[in-house]
C-alpha cells in the first residue's frame, strides 16, 4: 500500500510540474501575439489573431480547471489512511491523467496550429 501511495504521489508531483510546463507555453503564445500587436501589420490578420487569442484564453481555462483537480488531489493524497480511500485515491488519479493528456493533445494541437500560422503570416516572430 505504502509503494503505490509513493508511486501516487510521485505521478502527482510530476504531473504539476507538466502542468507548470503547458502553462508558461500558453504565456509564450500570449506574449508572441502581444508582440505582432504592437507592431505594423496587415488588419487583415486580424481575425486569425482574434481566433488565436480566443484559443489561448480557453486554453487557460482548460488549465485553471486542471489545476484545480490536482490541487483537490493532493489533499486527498495527504490523507490517505486506509485501502479503500487510496484505490479511491488511485481512480481519482487516472481521471485526471486521462483529462491531462486531454489538455495536453488541445495545447500541442495549438501549439502545431500557431507556429504554422506564425510562419505563414509573421515569418519575423
Amino acid at each position: 500500500m505504502k509503494d503505490k501511495l509513493e508511486e501516487l504521489r510521485a505521478q502527482h508531483e510530476s504531473r504539476k510540474y507538466l502542468l507548470k510546463v503547458l502553462e508558461d507555453g500558453n504565456i509564450r503564445f500570449k506574449l508572441k501575439l502581444a508582440r505582432i500587436l504592437s507592431t505594423e501589420f496587415d488588419r487583415e490578420e486580424l481575425g486569425w489573431l482574434e481566433h488565436f487569442q480566443s484559443r489561448f484564453l480557453k486554453m487557460d481555462e482548460q488549465i485553471a480547471l486542471l489545476r484545480h483537480e490536482i490541487s483537490e488531489q493532493q489533499g486527498v493524497l495527504a490523507s490517505v489512511p486506509a485501502t479503500v480511500e487510496l484505490e479511491t485515491a488511485a481512480a481519482s488519479e487516472w481521471m485526471i491523467e486521462k483529462r491531462f493528456a486531454m489538455v495536453q493533445q488541445h495545447f500541442d494541437r495549438l501549439d502545431t496550429d500557431f507556429r504554422h500560422y506564425l510562419q505563414q503570416s509573421f515569418p519575423q516572430v
